[in-house]
């Protein structure tokens, strides 16, 4: 390429997109590469601000930005992703289906080491839907070499990012409380199970029982028959009636985890029995739209096994700002590792 005032342009080959910006309106490519530069174009080429351009001369050595960038996406997608077509140089990566997406830091690091390479992409563990956009690459120059491109290529190999398709199941739910299994207080638990169906999840099954061991038992018991997941709510909390916990406890699930340095959701509880998940919530769930029940429910709807140290881990991004307008999960609530 070489690099020529606007007005000495005439009749040469343009080397590179040229793009118009009209705030507020659009942003397009108003003069694609490729284009043999006419005479009519030389005054609106300078409306646009250019002064010089490149230009073809002679055999052009490597790999156009477009080119370049369509390679890096599909050195570095996985299952369930696909990429859009280069424009003006970048290559935006989607998501084909509803789950979990993954980002090994360490290698996406590794790939912006890179000389000119860039690939950028949402935070670890981001929930995404069909048609998200979860990252997006380009290269600085308008050309770069092979061997920049395979060094992508070798670093992609690794596994870069990854989605995990959120499961169908099955969830049963258990809403302790005497005061509600008296009638003397509305069930307001619809507001948990329509959160439940949010997330595809199947509703097989609600008991209300009273603030007795022996019925909580049996009714997690009872539902996890048919039940993948079965959600308790409230009666968490150091008061003396509160006896969910001892519930769980007697129906010889291990319990895993009571309490999480999340907020909402400190008094969460997680428990397994036979391959199953007791997520024991607090009462939170009933007035806070996003909790730590979220944050847990995605990742074992995406398949992983939860431990104490992951909930550690949420004490980073653990803290729900409770801004006026939710727009969760596009915030830093539950995305600090």
């Amino acid at each position: 390429m070489k690099k020529v005032s606007v007005e000495e342009a005439q009749g040469l080959i343009l080397a590179h997109d040229i793009t118009e910006i009209v705030p507020g309106k659009k942003k397009a490519v108003a003069f694609p590469k490729g284009k043999v530069i006419e005479k009519g174009d030389i005054p609106r080429l300078l409306d646009l601000g250019k002064r010089y351009l490149y230009v073809f001369e002679g055999s052009v050595k490597g790999f156009h930005e477009d080119e370049a960038a369509a390679r890096i996406a599909r050195a570095v997608i996985g299952d369930h992703m696909e990429c859009t077509v280069p424009k003006e140089g970048k290559v935006v990566i989607k998501s084909t289906v509803k789950g979990l997406f993954y980002v090994n830091t360490r290698h996406l690091f590794e790939m912006n080491g890179i000389k000119d390479v860039l690939l950028s992409t949402v935070p670890n563990r981001h929930p995404v839907g069909i048609g998200d956009d979860v990252g997006a690459t380009r290269v600085i120059p308008l050309y770069v070499q092979e061997r920049q491109l395979k060094s992508v290529e070798r670093i992609g190999a690794k596994g870069i990012i990854r989605i995990s398709p959120f499961k169908s199941m099955k969830v049963g739910l258990v809403v302790t409380g005497s005061e509600v299994y008296t009638g003397r207080v509305k069930d307001g638990s619809s507001i948990v199970e329509e959160k439940f169906r949010g997330y595809g999840l199947d509703v097989v099954g609600k008991t209300i029982v009273p603030d007795e061991i022996s019925m909580i038992r049996d009714a997690i018991r009872e539902l996890l028959s048919g039940a993948d997941i079965v959600v308790t709510t409230a009666g968490l909390s150091v008061d003396p009636d509160d006896v969910t916990k001892e519930g769980i406890e007697a129906t010889g699930a291990e319990v895993l985890f009571y309490g999480t340095p999340v907020f909402p959701g400190a008094m969460f509880l997680m428990a397994r029995l036979e391959g199953r998940y007791i997520l024991g919530a607090p009462a939170c769930v009933y007035h806070d739209r996003y909790t730590v029940l979220d944050l847990i429910l995605m990742r074992i709807m995406a398949g992983e096994r939860v431990s104490r140290d992951d909930v550690v881990k949420l004490s980073h991004g653990g803290y729900c700002l409770h801004c006026p307008e939710c727009f969760f999960p596009r915030c830093s609530f539950g995305k600090g590792v």
